[in-house]
Formats: C-alpha cells, sequence, structure tokens
C-alpha cells in the first residue's frame, strides 16, 4: 500500500508543478502590477534554465529545512518554489494535521520565502 501512496504522491507533485509555474504572482492592485513590470523589465534577461536552477536550489532549501524539523517525522512533503517571488507551495501527504501547521511554519521562517501555500493532504488511515 506504500506504493501506492508514493505514486499518488508523485503523480500530485506534477500536476502541481504544472500549476505553479502556470500562474503569475497575484498583486493587490494595479499599480503593484506596473511596478511589477516595469522592474522585470529594467532587470537583466534572465535565462529559463538559469531561474529553473533558482528555483530548484531556493525549494531545496526549504525542504532541508521541513526535514530538519521536529514533528514532521513521516510526512511525504514536496517543494514547489518561485525564487523571483518568494512563493513556496507544499504538497503531499501527512500523518496528522498539527503537521501541516508545523511545515508551513517552518518554511515559512526560511529567508527569501514570502508566502507559503500548502496542498498537503491527511494520509487516509487503513
Amino acid at each position: 500500500m506504500r506504493t501506492t501512496y508514493r505514486v499518488a504522491f508523485w503523480a500530485l507533485a506534477g500536476w502541481l508543478s504544472t500549476v505553479a509555474l502556470a500562474q503569475e504572482p497575484a498583486s493587490s492592485s494595479a499599480a503593484q502590477d506596473g511596478a511589477a513590470v516595469a522592474s522585470e523589465a529594467s532587470q537583466p534577461d534572465v535565462s529559463k534554465k538559469a531561474q529553473r536552477g533558482a528555483d530548484r536550489s531556493f525549494a531545496r532549501k526549504v525542504h532541508q529545512a521541513l526535514n530538519k524539523t521536529k514533528g514532521l517525522e513521516g510526512a511525504d512533503i514536496a517543494v514547489f518554489a518561485n525564487s523571483r517571488t518568494g512563493e513556496v507551495i507544499l504538497a503531499g501527504f501527512i500523518d496528522r494535521q498539527d503537521q501541516e501547521n508545523i511545515a508551513t511554519e517552518a518554511a515559512g521562517k526560511i529567508p527569501g520565502v514570502k508566502s507559503v501555500t500548502s496542498k498537503v493532504v491527511l494520509r487516509p488511515q487503513l
């Protein structure tokens, strides 16, 4: 039965990665949208490869922090991150409901993280 969870976990992770990469960062006002476009235009063009590498590195840093966090034993959590915006998405399975709060708080403490979205699911007990 453990294999079923892993297959479901990776399917969920793949789906969330396509959703996360397809979304643009949300802004609270049109003025911020204009400022964001202007700041992105003034920055030197970063290749997609370099951006993906930065995102993976940022996600790895968050994931390592989650692995060191007490109370997350047995949780299968994947991390999707956007290093440019500081957005982090946590997805996967947890054994207890309190692990979701522990994971989001731990991820939020990492330097550079501006927002954490949790898509974790409580693993059904058989």
